[in-house]
C-alpha cells in the first residue's frame, strides 16, 4: 500500500475509533439518567459530547498554559513554588477542581498585577485570583447587582437560575481576602472597560452564556487585555444552551490563536492575538 494511501487509512481509522469513543458515552446509563434523573441527564450528554469531540481532535486546538507560560514567559517562581486553593472547594455550580487548579497554577506563574474577572458568583474563582497573585495586584470582578431579576429573554434558563441563588462573593469574603479585591456591579452589556484599557494582565470570561453576552464580554476583554496578558473563557466546548459560546470561540480561530485546555471546559488565548479583535 502507498504510503499516503497507508498514512490516510490511519487517519481514518483514527477518527473511527474516537468517534466509537463518543457513541459510547451515549449508553444505558445515560439512557437511564434522561429518566430517572432528568436533571441531570443534559450535562451528562453535553460531557460525553464534549470528551468525544476533544477525543476526535475537533473544535479549538489542544494546547497547555501552563506548559507555554514555564518556556515562554521567564518567571523568578521556582519549580518548588505551590498553588494556593481555599479550603472548602464545592460549591454549587462554576469551575470543576481541575479548572481551578490549571487557574491557579496560570495566576501563580503569571503573577499579575491586575486581575479582571466578567461573572463573579459565589466568588470561588475569584479567591484563586487573590490567593495567588502578588501583594500590591488587585482584582477586579463584575456582576449584576444582587437586587437584579433577569429574564429568559436576554439569558439561558440556566443562568438566571445562578443569578437567583449566588451568594456574591461569598468566598472572598469567608476566607478575609477583600482588602485586594474590587467587586463592580453591573450589566456587562452597558459597562465601560476604557478604565482599564491595556491595563488588565490576566482576564476570566464566565459571565452570561447567551451569544450577546460572550461576544460583548470578549470584545471587552480585548480592550481591556494587556498585549503580555492571558485570557481565558469557562463552559467552552458544551452543546445545547452553550452551543453559541462554542461555535462564537471556534470563529475567532479565523482571527487569532486560540486553544483548549486539555480534560477541561477553558479555552485561552494571549492577550496580544485577542487584540487583533480590535479596531485597527
Amino acid at each position: 500500500m502507498p504510503a499516503d494511501m497507508s498514512d490516510n487509512a490511519d487517519h481514518l481509522s483514527t477518527r473511527w475509533h474516537g468517534l466509537r469513543a463518543a457513541l459510547a458515552g451515549l449508553n444505558g446509563y445515560v439512557l437511564l439518567l434522561r429518566w430517572l434523573k432528568p436533571d441531570l441527564y443534559r450535562a451528562c450528554l453535553s460531557e460525553n459530547i464534549r470528551r468525544g469531540e476533544e477525543y476526535l481532535g475537533w473544535g479549538l486546538p489542544p494546547r497547555d498554559p501552563i506548559d507555554f507560560l514555564w518556556k515562554n514567559r521567564p518567571s523568578s517562581l521556582s519549580r518548588e513554588d505551590r498553588v494556593h486553593l481555599p479550603p472548602r472547594l464545592t460549591d454549587a455550580g462554576g469551575t470543576s477542581l481541575t479548572e481551578l487548579t490549571m487557574l491557579a497554577a496560570a495566576t501563580r506563574l503569571l503573577q499579575p498585577r491586575c486581575v479582571f474577572e466578567i461573572g463573579t458568583f459565589n466568588g470561588r474563582t475569584t479567591a484563586v485570583f487573590l490567593m495567588n497573585t502578588p501583594p500590591e495586584a488587585r482584582v477586579y470582578s463584575l456582576d449584576l447587582p444582587p437586587s437584579a431579576t433577569p429574564t429568559e429573554k436576554n439569558m439561558i434558563d440556566s443562568d438566571c437560575s445562578l443569578i437567583q441563588r449566588r451568594r456574591l462573593a461569598a468566598y472572598v469574603y469567608e476566607y478575609g481576602l477583600e482588602a485586594r479585591f474590587e467587586q463592580l456591579l453591573g450589566d456587562s452589556l452597558a459597562f465601560d472597560p476604557s478604565p482599564f484599557a491595556g491595563r488588565v494582565e490576566l482576564g476570566f470570561i464566565d459571565g452570561a452564556h447567551a451569544l450577546p453576552y460572550v461576544r460583548n464580554d470578549t470584545e471587552k476583554m480585548a480592550r481591556m487585555i494587556a498585549p503580555a496578558g492571558l485570557v481565558f473563557w469557562h463552559d467552552y466546548g458544551g452543546r445545547g444552551r452553550f452551543g453559541p459560546l462554542t461555535a462564537y470561540l471556534e470563529s475567532l480561530q479565523e482571527r487569532l490563536a486560540l486553544y483548549r485546555v486539555p480534560g477541561t471546559t477553558l479555552a485561552w488565548t494571549q492577550g496580544s492575538e485577542l487584540r487583533k479583535l480590535l479596531p485597527d
